[in-house]
């Protein structure tokens, strides 16, 4: 194969010999599948570190961070290369992982992932990504797969796999699968399933089953009781969200609901309006701190007969609470 020249912003510490090696690359994504996968893989190698592409022609800082009342520069994200030397009859594994997806360019950002690849003589290209499916956070996920060539269809039946027909796979999980294709290096993207209600957490179980996958396809072993234990966890703080969001819906639902209305008392001296609306006003700075206040504020709307008063104001109150 011909060398290929890696000027910048390709940044190479060393340049290590690989054996018959294969790449796989993760960027984050929904439920962070594929990073979690790659990210758990790379810590249980312990793969060593020895390039990065420079990430000035496709990352932009658009924030700062402050501590201790004083801005830090801004951090670009970073995209970082690693090796592990595997058994000779096995293969060696070349990781690329990502920080971010790249703001701007791609597809060059692709083609320099792929420039790294070709250097090292990849034979094969893993990725990972995530399917949304209609399933419960605590079911076992399902893995899908696709293939950049029609040639490896029958080695994912092999493993069992459920086949994406059609579709699409977006960002560098997907992208550098169809540009691993144009460079003549085939290609397996792996997709785990995960809740349509949480593909803004990390489902680290979806992570999990596709990377028992990918352990299958390249031979190795590695201990997956830590990940197993950290999935579960992630699986407990998904059941709060969900219950929270739960009781929301059905106290929106309550206080939407008018009770009978009790009209004011005309006896009442304006002393006691007065503190009536005090009381009042307390409760909505109270409720805007404290969602369990709002119940407590509706109830005494509801005694003083001013609920229809301060309906619009109690409920675009509730509305931000949902935020």
């Amino acid at each position: 194969m011909a060398e290929l020249s890696l000027q910048p912003p390709i940044k190479l510490h060393m340049e290590p010999p690989l054996n018959n090696p294969v790449m796989v690359a993760a960027w984050p994504g929904m439920g962070s599948v594929a990073i979690g996968a790659v990210g758990y893989l790379r810590h249980q190698l312990q793969a060593t570190e020895f390039g990065e592409i420079e990430p000035y022609d496709f990352f932009e800082p658009s924030e700062v961070v402050v501590e201790n009342s004083v801005t830090a520069p801004p951090r670009l994200p970073q995209t970082k290369f690693y090796f592990w030397k595997g058994r000779p009859r096995q293969g060696d594994l070349l990781l690329v992982m990502g920080d971010s997806q790249p703001h701007a360019r791609p597809y060059p950002y692709a083609h320099l992932v792929m420039d790294v690849a070709q250097k090292f003589g990849v034979r094969r290209l893993y990725t990972g990504a995530a399917a949304p499916a209609s399933i419960h956070h605590r079911e076992r996920p399902k893995v899908w797969a696709v293939a950049n060539e029609p040639k490896l269809l029958r080695h994912l039946k092999s493993f069992d796999l459920a086949l994406m027909e059609s579709g699409q796979i977006s960002g560098m999980n997907g992208l550098l699968l169809g540009v691993a294709a144009e460079r003549g290096v085939e290609g397996i993207c792996l997709l785990g399933e995960l809740p349509y209600y949480a593909v803004a957490l990390p489902c680290l179980r979806s992570s999990q089953v596709v990377l028992e996958v990918l352990l299958k396809m390249l031979g190795i072993q590695i201990d997956l009781a830590e990940m197993d234990t950290m999935a579960g966890r992630t699986e407990d703080e998904i059941d709060k969200i969900v219950a929270t969001s739960e009781q929301m819906s059905r106290l929106v639902e309550q206080l939407r609901q008018p009770k009978p209305q009790a009209e004011p008392k005309a006896t009442a001296s304006p002393e006691e309006q007065a503190k009536a609306r005090e009381r009042i006003e307390r409760l909505f700075a109270e409720a805007a701190q404290d969602r369990s206040k709002a119940s407590e504020l509706k109830a005494e709307l509801d005694r003083l007969g001013l609920f229809r008063e301060y309906e619009d104001r109690f409920l675009s109150l509730f509305r931000k609470l949902q935020q």
